[in-house]
Parts: structure tokens; C-alpha cells; sequence
């Protein structure tokens, strides 16, 4: 079966009362209308390539069956929408109105419909509902809208939907290859971040968190939505965010058993079956103060095809067990002079595509830790997960270096470039005191 869509980007349907043909836009339909069908099977309607091959279109039926049966069903001119006449009219959707007419005795463009599948009219919706990233520039759609001509419009950008039909939902609803003007590519990444957190045991590390919480709000100028997994309850945490941000936290109750179960709580994100639906997710460690705006950073990451990591110069592949050196080593492995990531910033465009690969890096977290003790590798998620960027999934070190940087007790303001990883701070009681210190210097310089 097939919906059909007006020249207007409008939808056809009929009143429930009655049976009055009209057109609603799609994300708008009232409770007192319902969409036409068309009972014909989507591919008969639209030519596939295999039609191109032959240079044949499918044969249709001179009259639909179902509630359209007493109309005559024709093709347009463009091969690619069709036609309802009667008699010597022709269905018309009106322009500046949600009238349906039958008054024009020739087929242009108000006349003509677009005949779309129910998977891609679900999807054309969820467009419409969501806000997206021109990947080719970067620029943020808050809210596509369909427009005449069949066009989706993406800002400046009008994309005709007679040639998209049917969408490739490979990587749906993440990423949506899409055709200007018919053949140029212009992909476009749905952009519904996420920030997360991971915080256990102390009360300093908690402290550490509201800190890094309320500096994602105050200076990240952060407005998604927020996810801590945690062993504290609710109204602990909820007395030390921000009013403003409470209704955008999720909290998911976690006990971990001691300090390397604290270390890579973070992989169970994987198991929030809500994770699956944001794009980016950053993660970030408690010890971190955000100084400027995290939205191009966001970006950035939404549009990436890898996770992403602050590269640590100081700390070679080769050499440092912190970057997974043992592990490498033990493998056989050569780094040469390539530097290993800090893992207390992650980058992930989506979880749909990288799973795997964080699936993997649990998977030998858990068998190394049975196999040679828990307390092996002292920095087991970082190590590990350097270890399989090497080996496998190449994590982007670059993509948000810019935006990153390793601070101390004197770090400076005037170096602001998006956060800082306080981690260099020796001591937790100093750190969390270094982190308040340059909070304050961050709200006195505004």
C-alpha cells in the first residue's frame, strides 16, 4: 500500500466525517482526518532499478482498487508521480488551503501525487521531527520542513523527494544519505546529543561531579540531556545540580564492587536500551571543567564516522602502560612513535555503529580480569581501549584535541578551548579544590 503526497509537501487524506478528500501537513494531522491509502503494492507504483535496466515502468491498473477505485490512475510526465482524473478532471491539492478540488481539466503539478511507503513515511516524519547536521557544512537544521515542488527543504538546501523515494535506511536514524538536485551526495547526521557521566564511592568525587555538572551548564551552555550512572541516590544528587538542569538527568543505579569496577562502569551505557537513540554521546570524567561553549564539539562528534579521544602526547604507545604499552607489547606490537588517548573523554557518534567495538573493549576488560586478576592493569579501560584502537577500531585522536585540554592548579583562563581535565592534579581533596578554584575564576572573568 502506498500514502500520497501533494505537490505542497502536504499528505493526502479524508475527513472521517463524511469522506471529504483534503491535504494536512504530516506532522500535523488532526484526530478528525485519516491518510488515504492507495491499496497498490509500493513497487508497482515506483520504478526500481531493475526497470531502469529494462527502460520499462511497472504497469498500473486504470482504476485502483479500494476507496480511490472510481478515479482513473495515471502516470505523470515525470515517470515518477501519478495522477487521479474523473471524467475530464483531474484531484487537485490547493495551495494556502486544505481543500481538495476537481475542477482542473489538465494535469500539472498541483495534480499530481507522490506515492510513498509506509517505512518512508514514518521516516519522512522523524525528519521532520528532528533536528539534523548538514554534514557537508556542519550547519544545524533545527526543523526540516517539506515545501512545494516535493521538496524537503534543509535550510537553504531543497532536496526533491521523487528522487530519495525509497530512503536508504542502512544507517537509520543516525545518518541519511540523501540527492540534490538528483545525483549530488549530501549526507545529513541526526544531532540529539547526550552527556554521561560516571561517578562512585567518595564524596569528593561526587563534589568533583556537581562542579563539572554545573560548569557543562553554566559555561558549556549545554541544553540535552544528562546521564549518570551512579551507587548514590536520587535526591543526593538531585541537591547538588543545578535547578534548571534536573528534569534533563537520568540517573542509573550501579554498585561497583571496588576501584577497577569504578574505572569501566562507563562501557555499561551499552546496556540503557535509550542510549541507542541519541547522537553524539560524549562521555566524561568527574574531574572535568567545561570553560566554553560544547556545541562544536558535539557537533564535530555527531558527524564523525569514529569514536573520538583526546590524543596525550606525553604518553607514547610504546612505552606507557597507562595507553595499553604492556598489552601491545605482549601482542607484538609496534607503535613506533605514535602517543596513546586519555580516556575521560569519549567521543561516541552513536552507539548503533560502534558497538561493536565497545562490546569488544568489555569483553577483554572481563577476560583479562578473570584471567589474570582484577587488578592486572591499573588502568584497565584506558589501557584496553587504547589497545583495540590500535589493533582495530583506529580511534580519532585529533577531532577533539582542539577542544581539550590537561590542566593544574594553575590553569589559565585564557586558554579556554572547551574543557579541562583536571587529572594532572595530584590527590583527590587537591584536585577537587583546583577544579572550584578555576570555576570561580571562570564566573569572576565574565
Amino acid at each position: 500500500m502506498a500514502f500520497l503526497l501533494t505537490w505542497h509537501g502536504t499528505l493526502l487524506c479524508r475527513r472521517r466525517q463524511g469522506g471529504v478528500l483534503v491535504h494536512y501537513p504530516l506532522t500535523d494531522i488532526s484526530d478528525d482526518v485519516e491518510p488515504v491509502v492507495l491499496d497498490l503494492p509500493i513497487e508497482q507504483l515506483r520504478a526500481d532499478f531493475g526497470h531502469h535496466v529494462r527502460a520499462t515502468m511497472p504497469e498500473l491498473p486504470s482504476h485502483p482498487p479500494g476507496s480511490l477505485q472510481r478515479f482513473r490512475l495515471q502516470r505523470s510526465a515525470d515517470q515518477q508521480t501519478i495522477t487521479l482524473g474523473y471524467e475530464t478532471a483531474f484531484l487537485s491539492a490547493e495551495l494556502e488551503s486544505d481543500r481538495i478540488t476537481l475542477i482542473r481539466t489538465e494535469a500539472r503539478e498541483w495534480e499530481s501525487f507522490l506515492p510513498v511507503s509506509e517505512v518512508d513515511l514514518d521516516a519522512l516524519r522523524q525528519i521532520l521531527a528532528s533536528s539534523w547536521l548538514i554534514r557537508s557544512s556542519g550547519t544545524l537544521i533545527e526543523r526540516p520542513t517539506t515545501w512545494r515542488f516535493f521538496n524537503l527543504q534543509l535550510g537553504e538546501q531543497l532536496i526533491d523527494l521523487r528522487h530519495q523515494m525509497p530512503f536508504d535506511l542502512a544507517s537509520w536514524p543516525h545518518r541519511l544519505t540523501l540527492l540534490r538536485d538528483g545525483w549530488r551526495i549530501e549526507q545529513v547526521c541526526q544531532y540529539r546529543p547526550l552527556v554521561y557521566y560516571s561517578v562512585f564511592d567518595r564524596p569528593e568525587i561526587m563534589e568533583q561531579f556537581a562542579i563539572s555538572v554545573r560548569s557543562l551548564i553554566q559555561f558549556g551552555r549545554y541544553q540535552g540531556q544528562i546521564v549518570v550512572l551512579t551507587d548514590r541516590a536520587s535526591p543526593e544528587l538531585a541537591r547538588m545540580l543545578p535547578a534548571e538542569c534536573k528534569d534533563r538527568v537520568t540517573i542509573i543505579p550501579l554498585q561497583p564492587h571496588d576501584r577497577p569496577g569504578f574505572m569501566v562502569a562507563r562501557y555499561l551505557i551499552l546496556d540503557w536500551p535509550d542510549a541507542w537513540r541519541y547522537q553524539p554521546l560524549l562521555y566524561v570524567d568527574a574531574d572535568i571543567v567545561f570553560d566554553r561553549e560544547v556545541t562544536p564539539m558535539l557537533r564535530a562528534i555527531a558527524m564523525s564516522d569514529r569514536i573520538a579521544a583526546p590524543v596525550e602526547l606525553m604518553s607514547p604507545l610504546a612505552r606507557n602502560p597507562s595507553v595499553g604499552a604492556t598489552l601491545l607489547q605482549r601482542d607484538l606490537c609496534s607503535p613506533g612513535y605514535m602517543a596513546g588517548f586519555n580516556s575521560g573523554t569519549l567521543g561516541i557518534p552513536n552507539v548503533h555503529a560502534h558497538a561493536e567495538t565497545l562490546r569488544l573493549i568489555r569483553r577483554i576488560i572481563a577476560n583479562h580480569s578473570l584471567l589474570h586478576g582484577r587488578e592486572a592493569l591499573p588502568y584497565a579501560d584506558q589501557e584496553i581501549a587504547n589497545y583495540v584502537s590500535f589493533r582495530l577500531a583506529h580511534f580519532d585522536t585529533a577531532l577533539i584535541s582542539r577542544f581539550v585540554r590537561y590542566g593544574g592548579e594553575d590553569a589559565h583562563l585564557g586558554e579556554r578551548c572547551g574543557l579541562v581535565h583536571f587529572w594532572p592534579v595530584p590527590g583527590t581533596a587537591a584536585r577537587t579544590q583546583a577544579m572550584r578554584d578555576y570555576v570561580t575564576r571562570l564566573g569572576t572573568s565574565q
